[in-house]
């Protein structure tokens, strides 16, 4: 590509503008809607890649395309995995049973193995569902940034070049990303693993196998696996000698059929069946990098683009994802002018996430090599560990629950990293500010509809942020204590706020309220909700701020309320009508110049809300389902798309 080429389109603006169409890049854009920015996405590629490399969905992202009401949708083009067995040397060694670790804090407890490829159908859909599409066969050969805007040259498949000027610029382009390329100081460090792959989605005529759960071979001849995509679709990964020379012998040869035909056969049971109608086979190497830091001032890197590993444990393609999510609804708040300071609102993207890209890398690595290392020291070691530790640990329950935290990706968490999370002083609950924010059952008691049964993340969906408001049983004096913080809190924001109140019913007494929440009396009792987020009898009534992207921004008791209100104040722009009324909340924990609310970052042209009129993408009328709204009904208005040179 010529950087030098002549520009014939004039040049187009928009807020974000989105390189790469993968899954990273269309969650980047689903968030950027729900949020009506602007924004176009383009993708260098014709058409959508035919190969799929991923092929899990953890639960922790199916509970955040359920913000979209995106994941019930999706689960049926999939297979639910329930479990992995394990082999040894050709003998079983146990299995891992997923449906085994019963959480009851969530609605997807078990992944999903679904083709990549099924999954960006999934998300073009979504997509073109409100307006947008991916414009393709555009390539970015020019990035370049100044203090007020970053502007990037896109040359078609024809030789053509436009110039798109945009606030800001996003890389999902993968791992070859020339955003990456273009943000100063980024540094893609890392290696190349020494061994070769084989992949190949493929029919299995005759098969006797369970369609729910996979099987793992480890042996000194290197490893083999067994993933159920969808009725009688399997995918079949190799490694070790058999993967890198085929049966000639020959290292660059395109793998057949008939060669991996002869793998399956040698590592599964006679009469396993016979592999037929393949998808696609291709022979691979893997990479472990990762990026020094995901954002250079208007620059930002997300998924491969920002991390690329070893896909044991199927969590490459979501921690993108989550990347994208958590990205998206801050580029918003910023560009709609709702924080007090922009840069180091932006900064938390990379203090939250890198952390996180770089517990992938590690994990992925140590679990890749146990698995996969021909060491001869070494596999002695691994093999007792297969043959007689792992038994002893699975039936545990603690072994169990770090597991399985581990691999749903319930486990991340941003408590005592980044600086936009925090928990009330005094307060130790379960949960903590940061914290992912868990699923419960809660009844609504409705005029027209009577009682009917929802869930706390059925509630916390949208592009808003969330106050649930917990109380003890419904009473005059606890209703007045939740109305009180409910207006001082709506007071001190100016951006979209859902408040509702969250009662704990009385056994044997009648709801007394209408349109509000309700915890049931549970016969678990060692598990009831309040306690699930940490609220005991003396920390009631109490409340928990939740971020759109599902995690705790802030939780305690209704005692600290001054210092929840501080929290919100140094961190976001309240409205200007309440200004002087706001600024009486002091808080110790700032000092005295904190008072000045900053009101001239929301006119602040160079990262506050947009002051062009903009030609790209930004939002169609939005009809995901968004739950009970306990303080107003949701109305989001439709924009219009308009092609850039309209």
């Amino acid at each position: 590509m010529d950087d030098n080429a002549k520009v014939e389109n004039p040049t187009t603006d928009c807020d974000v503008l989105i390189v790469g169409g993968g899954p990273v890049g269309m969650a980047l854009a689903l968030e950027l809607v729900l949020h009506q920015v602007s924004f176009r996405i383009v993708d260098k590629l014709h058409a959508p890649s035919p190969t799929s490399r991923a092929l899990i969905i953890q639960p922790r992202t199916l509970e955040l395309f359920s913000r979209y009401g995106a994941a019930e949708e999706l689960i049926p083009r999939g297979r639910i995995l329930q479990g992995m067995a394990l082999c040894l040397d050709g003998k079983p060694a146990g299995a891992i049973a997923l449906n085994q670790f019963k959480a009851s804090d969530t609605r997807f407890p078990l992944p999903l193995n679904i083709s990549q490829a099924e999954t960006e159908r999934f998300l073009l859909e979504s997509l073109s569902s409100h307006g947008v599409n991916i414009e393709r066969s555009l390539t970015a050969t020019s990035i370049v940034q100044d203090d007020k805007v970053i502007t990037t040259k896109l040359q078609s498949h024809d030789g053509k070049v436009e110039a798109v000027r945009s606030k800001y610029v996003i890389g999902c382009d993968g791992a070859r990303s020339v955003v990456r390329q273009a943000g100063e100081g980024m540094v893609w460090e890392g290696s190349s693993y020494p061994q070769s792959f084989l992949l190949c989605d493929v029919q299995i005529r005759n098969n006797l196998r369970r369609q729910d759960q996979g099987l793992l071979q480890i042996s000194r001849e290197g490893m083999f696996a067994i993933f159920p995509i969808r009725q009688d679709l399997f995918r079949i990964v190799v490694s070790g000698p058999a993967a890198t020379f085929d049966q000639q012998g020959d290292t660059s040869s395109v793998p057949t059929l008939e060669h991996l035909q002869s793998l399956f056969d040698k590592f599964t049971p006679p009469g396993s069946g016979t592999l037929e109608d393949p998808v696609w086979i291709s022979r691979f190497r893997l990479h472990l990098k990762g990026v020094n830091k995901y954002r250079d001032r208007r620059i930002f890197v997300a998924g491969d683009a920002a991390h690329i590993s070893s896909p044991v444990g199927g969590k490459g393609m979501n921690t993108g994802i989550q990347d994208a999510i958590n990205l998206g609804w801050k580029l918003a708040f910023v560009l709609q002018g709702q924080v007090q300071d922009p840069d180091a609102f932006l900064d938390t993207y990379h203090i939250e996430r890198h952390p996180i890209g770089q517990e992938l890398l590690s994990s992925t690595d140590r679990m890749f090599t146990f698995m996969t290392s021909t060491n001869r020291f070494f596999i002695p070691i691994r093999n007792f560990a297969v043959r007689y530790i792992l038994p002893w640990l699975t039936p545990t329950d603690w072994w169990n629950r770090a597991f399985y935290k581990f691999l749903s990706m319930f486990g991340v968490t941003y408590r005592g990293v980044s600086p936009i999370v925090g928990t009330a002083a005094g307060f130790d609950g379960r949960i903590q500010g940061g914290d992912r924010l868990p699923d419960g059952k809660l009844w609504l008691t409705s005029r027209n509809t009577g009682i009917i049964s929802t869930t706390v993340q059925a509630l916390c969906v949208g592009s808003s942020h969330h106050l649930l408001l917990f109380s003890g049983e419904h009473s005059e004096e606890q209703t007045n204590a939740l109305e009180y913080a409910k207006e001082k809190v709506l007071s001190a924001v100016s951006f979209r706020l859902d408040v509702h109140f969250i009662y704990r019913k009385a056994k044997d007494e009648p709801v007394i309220a209408l349109n509000d929440y309700y915890i049931w009396p549970s016969e678990l009792v060692e598990e009831t909700l309040l306690k699930r987020f940490g609220f005991s009898e003396q920390s009631l009534p109490g409340y928990m701020f939740v971020r759109p992207d599902g995690y705790v921004a802030h939780i305690g008791p209704l005692s600290t309320l001054d210092e929840f209100l501080s929290f919100l104040r140094k961190h976001f722009v309240a409205p200007v009508e309440e200004a002087e009324s706001v600024a009486e909340y002091h808080s110790t924990f700032e000092d005295d110049s904190s008072d000045e609310l900053g009101l001239e970052t929301q006119n602040d042209s160079t990262l506050g809300a947009s002051e062009w009129t903009t030609d790209c993408a930004s939002s169609t009328q939005l009809n995901w389902s968004t739950g009970h709204d306990s303080t107003s009904e949701r109305h989001f208005t439709p924009l219009s798309f308009s092609s850039p040179s309209a």
